[in-house]
C-alpha cells in the first residue's frame, strides 16, 4: 500500500512539472505575429498605405489583431491627443458631477491664440462639462483647469499621466502638459496611444466623451451657455470628411500643416481602432485656407482598406479534431482539440493553402497521465509567415499508464467538489455510526450492570431464606 501511494505521488509531481512546462506561446510568435498590439508584423505586412502619415496603426478591437502598422514605435510630438491621457486620468480619480472653480494659474499656463473654452477665472463648472470642453472641442484651458483640480497642480498631474502610462506598458511615451501644446520633451507613438485609448474606452464616461458629436454646456456664474462642436470632421454629416463609420475620435494638430487622428469605426462586426500621426495637409497659395487637413483623409484611406480587404474567420471550433500526439508512459496516444473557438481577420480573398497551424508542446514531448480538458499546449494559426492567432490545446480525452487504476491523479474542479461533498458525508456518516455504536455499547454495559445487580439481591435473599429453614 505504502508503494502504491509512493508512485502516486511520482506520477502526480512529474505530471505538474510536464503541464508547467508546456509554453503559453512561443516567442517567434509574438514577434512575429499580428494578436496583439506589441505584435511586430501586420497581417497586412510590411507595405506602405498611405502617402504623408509618419506613423500609423490599424488594429482589430473584437480579435485583438493589429491589421496593420508603419512605423508604429516613432515617437511623435502627440498634441492634442494628451488629452485622451487627461481624460481617463480625471474620470478615474474624480467626481463628473464635482463642481469645479477655474483658477487663474491654470488659465495662465495656456498659451495665448490656442484653442480654448474661452474659461474665466473664478467660473464654476462641473468636471463633466469641462471633460466634454476639453474632448469635443478640444479646449487647452479646460485640460489646464482639470489637472489642476486633479493633481493639485499641474506638475503633480502630469507625473500621474506619465505613471499611467508606463502601468500601460507604453514604452516610448512622456508628457509634459495635460493639454498637448507643444513641448520639445514631450513625444509619444501610435502604439501607445492606441494603448492608452484602449483602456480608456472601458469606461462608458469616456465613450460619450468620445463619441460626442456637439454638446451645450449650461450657464455658468461667469458665462451664457457654450455651444460645442467635434474637431472630428469624420463625424460631422456637414462636412465632406464625413464617415458613418466612425463613432468615437480625437484630434491633434502641432500646426496647420501637421495633423493627427485617433478614432473608432465599426461595420458588419469589424471594429477598428485608427491611429494615423503627423500626417501632412495642404493650404491654399497665399496660405490662408486649408485644401486639405491630412488626417482625416489619411484615416478615411486607412480605414477603406481595413473594411473593404479584411473579415473575421471562424478557423477554430471548441471541439475540432486538431493532431494526434504520442504520449510517453501512456496506454494510447492523445489527440488534441481547441480549447475554445478562435475568430481571426484575415484577408477576404484567401484561399485555404494560405493558413497552416502549428502545435506547440513541450521540448520533452507529453507524458501520461493526461487529464480529457487538460492543457496539452498551444495551437497557432500563421498566414503568409505571420501568426494571426492562437489558443490553448487541450486533450479530448483521458491518457493513463499501463497498470495503473483508471483513476484521474489529477482531479478536475468538478470533481475536486465532488469528492469534497463525498467526503464530508462520509465524515458526517461515520461519526453518526460511531455515536451509535458508542450509544449502544453503553447500553449494553448498563443492562449488563443492572442484570448483575439484580442477580446479587437474588442471592442475598436466598442466603437469608436459606438460614431460617
Amino acid at each position: 500500500m505504502k508503494n502504491k501511494r509512493l508512485f502516486c505521488m511520482i506520477v502526480l509531481t512529474l505530471w505538474v512539472i510536464q503541464s508547467l512546462a508546456v509554453p503559453v506561446l512561443a516567442s517567434s510568435a509574438v514577434e512575429q505575429g499580428s494578436m496583439t498590439l506589441d505584435g511586430q508584423v501586420s497581417v497586412y505586412g510590411d507595405g506602405k498605405l498611405l502617402d504623408t502619415a509618419k506613423s500609423v496603426i490599424l488594429y482589430e478591437m473584437e480579435t485583438g489583431t493589429l491589421v496593420y502598422s508603419w512605423d508604429a514605435d516613432l515617437r511623435i510630438d502627440p498634441s492634442g491627443m494628451n488629452k485622451i491621457m487627461t481624460a481617463m486620468l480625471a474620470i478615474e480619480l474624480g467626481d463628473p458631477d464635482t463642481i469645479v472653480t477655474v483658477e487663474r494659474a491654470a488659465l495662465d499656463s495656456v498659451g495665448i491664440g490656442s484653442v480654448s473654452a474661452g474659461l474665466k477665472a473664478g467660473e464654476e463648472m462641473s468636471l463633466r462639462d469641462l471633460l466634454y470642453c476639453m474632448m469635443v472641442g478640444s479646449a487647452n484651458d479646460a485640460a489646464a483647469v482639470i489637472a489642476q483640480h486633479i493633481g493639485s497642480d499641474q506638475e503633480r498631474f502630469v507625473q500621474l499621466m506619465n505613471q499611467k502610462a508606463q502601468e500601460l506598458g507604453c514604452t516610448d511615451t512622456n508628457f509634459m502638459n495635460a493639454n498637448g501644446l507643444s513641448h520639445e520633451q514631450q513625444y509619444t507613438t501610435a502604439r501607445d496611444l492606441a494603448k492608452i485609448t484602449l483602456e480608456a474606452i472601458q469606461d462608458p464616461l469616456f465613450v460619450e466623451l468620445f463619441g460626442a458629436v456637439s454638446y451645450t454646456v449650461p450657464a455658468t456664474n461667469r458665462s451664457d451657455a457654450r455651444e460645442l462642436v467635434t474637431t472630428n470632421y469624420l463625424m460631422l454629416p456637414d462636412k465632406k470628411q464625413y464617415d458613418q463609420r466612425v463613432i468615437g475620435g480625437k484630434t491633434g494638430a502641432l500646426s496647420t500643416t501637421d495633423r493627427s487622428l485617433i478614432c473608432t469605426a465599426e461595420v458588419d462586426g469589424l471594429r477598428y481602432l485608427s491611429v494615423v500621426m503627423s500626417a501632412q495637409g495642404t493650404v491654399t497659395a497665399n496660405g490662408l485656407a486649408v485644401k486639405t487637413f491630412g488626417s482625416f483623409e489619411e484615416t478615411g484611406k486607412l480605414l477603406d482598406h481595413g473594411f473593404d480587404n479584411y473579415s473575421i474567420r471562424q478557423l477554430l471550433y471548441e471541439d475540432q479534431v486538431m493532431e494526434q500526439f504520442q504520449v510517453t508512459g501512456g496506454e494510447n496516444d492523445v489527440i488534441g482539440r481547441p480549447a475554445q473557438d478562435l475568430m481571426v481577420v484575415l484577408p477576404k480573398d484567401i484561399v485555404s493553402l494560405d493558413v497552416s497551424y502549428q502545435f506547440v508542446t513541450s521540448p520533452e514531448g507529453l507524458t501520461a497521465p493526461i487529464l480529457s480538458g487538460g492543457k496539452i499546449g498551444t495551437i497557432e494559426v500563421w498566414f503568409r509567415g505571420k501568426c494571426v492567432g492562437s489558443c490553448d490545446l487541450v486533450a479530448m480525452h483521458d491518457v493513463d499508464q499501463p497498470g495503473v487504476d483508471n483513476i484521474s491523479l489529477i482531479p478536475t474542479a468538478e470533481a475536486v467538489a465532488q469528492r469534497t461533498w463525498t467526503t464530508w458525508l462520509l465524515l458526517i456518516g461515520i461519526v453518526i455510526f460511531g455515536a451509535l455504536l458508542i450509544f449502544i455499547v453503553v447500553l449494553i454495559v448498563m443492562r449488563r450492570i443492572r442484570l448483575a445487580k439484580i442477580e446479587r439481591r437474588h442471592k442475598i435473599i436466598r442466603g437469608e431464606t436459606g438460614g431460617k429453614q
